[in-house]
């Protein structure tokens, strides 16, 4: 019991104590005896009867480890990820106690002193970042939650942005080389087909679909005369054409946003070779960053199946030979096979999106 409750049951046993002896009550000095012991003691045999001893400890326990009058949702869980405790916050907005289940091995969160990061959405749609912390030292889970609903909000929309801001770039990058806004949107697409059938993780696929249409932005800096020349470029003009990938990392390397680190891994890598035989580095193999690796394809693929100014378009059975020929001397050859055992998905999006 709590040290208030423990000195007011002192003092009423006290003075009923002291009232039994001058009014000769046996009984109530029995009651005042026992009243004062479990006063000194702390323990009632009643309260544990119906279970108040727990809560009260529990109660303390909050008190102790969490701010009092926490206006978030608070909870304490014990060895089996049952809850055993919660403010009135936690009553009103975490609705779903199934979801804990999900903690596995409490008992190791516990003795461990681990920390537990859990996003849960009510049913209102508010999310909550609960933070789940062993304490030993008392054999139960703190629970703290946190609505991050407008944060959640306030991130997509930066991502939004983001997003447009690199497509907008990379369509800017495109035009001027007369190409059009759907070869960007392709490239993109058959980015994130290959790399999920590579075995990256949804983010990474997400990630590189929003950056690949990045990868010729470094074209802003080439004249326009070779950019659009329409015929074969001398080796002078080609030499400065390779520059557009130093390029265009150098615009993006500096940032620390996500899309745009990744933006400038593929600006500046897509035209590596697996041979090392690319450039501007002349990497090889892995040492290609998987990003710079699968855009290449995706260009590539486009780039051939596309009328440009300096070439027509190639029939697709041209493509599948330079690919197959290529296999392991441009492009990784784990990649080319993905790319032939995924392309009815592939063409899927190069008839959807045709120029």
């Amino acid at each position: 019991m709590s040290s208030k409750e423990s000195y007011l049951r002192i003092i009423v046993a006290s003075f009923l104590f002291f009232y039994s002896l001058f009014d000769n009550f046996a009984l109530l000095t029995i009651f005042s005896v026992i009243l004062g012991y479990t006063g000194v003691t702390r323990y009632c045999t009643i309260y544990r009867i119906f279970d108040i001893n727990q809560k009260i400890a529990l109660e303390t326990i909050y008190l102790k480890y969490l701010p009092k009058y926490n206006p978030e949702p608070v909870m304490i869980l014990d060895k089996s990820s049952n809850i055993i405790f919660k403010n009135e916050p936690a009553k009103k907005r975490l609705d779903k106690d199934d979801f804990f289940k999900e903690i596995n091995n409490s008992i190791e969160i516990i003795n461990d002193e681990k920390t537990l990061n859990i996003q849960y959405e009510n049913i209102d749609k508010k999310v909550y970042l609960i933070n789940f912390r062993g304490v030993k030292k008392i054999g139960y889970i703190l629970a703290y939650a946190t609505d991050i609903t407008e944060v959640l909000r306030a991130e997509k929309e930066i991502i939004d942005i983001q997003k447009d801001v690199v497509y907008t770039m990379g369509a800017i990058g495109e035009t001027r080389s007369k190409e059009t806004g759907n070869h960007v949107k392709r490239v993109a697409i058959y980015s994130e087909i290959l790399a999920l059938k590579y075995g990256l993780k949804k983010e990474e696929a997400d990630l590189l679909k929003l950056a690949s249409p990045m990868h010729d932005i470094g074209k802003v800096g080439i004249k326009d005369e070779i950019l659009n020349k329409p015929g074969k470029l001398t080796d002078d003009e080609f030499k400065i054409m390779k520059g557009h990938a130093s390029l265009g990392y150098k615009m993006l390397r500096n940032s620390d946003k996500p899309i745009l680190k990744a933006a400038a891994i593929v600006a500046h890598q897509h035209h590596e070779k697996w041979d090392g035989t690319g450039y501007p580095r002349k990497l090889r193999g892995e040492d290609i960053h998987i990003f710079g690796r699968i855009t290449a394809i995706a260009d590539v693929f486009d780039a051939l199946g596309s009328e440009r100014v300096y070439k027509k378009a190639w029939p697709l059975e041209k493509i599948f030979e330079l690919f197959k020929e290529e296999r392991g001397k441009h492009f990784d050859p784990k990649l080319v096979d993905l790319f032939f055992e995924s392309f009815d998905e592939i063409n899927e999006v190069r008839l959807k999106y045709q120029d």
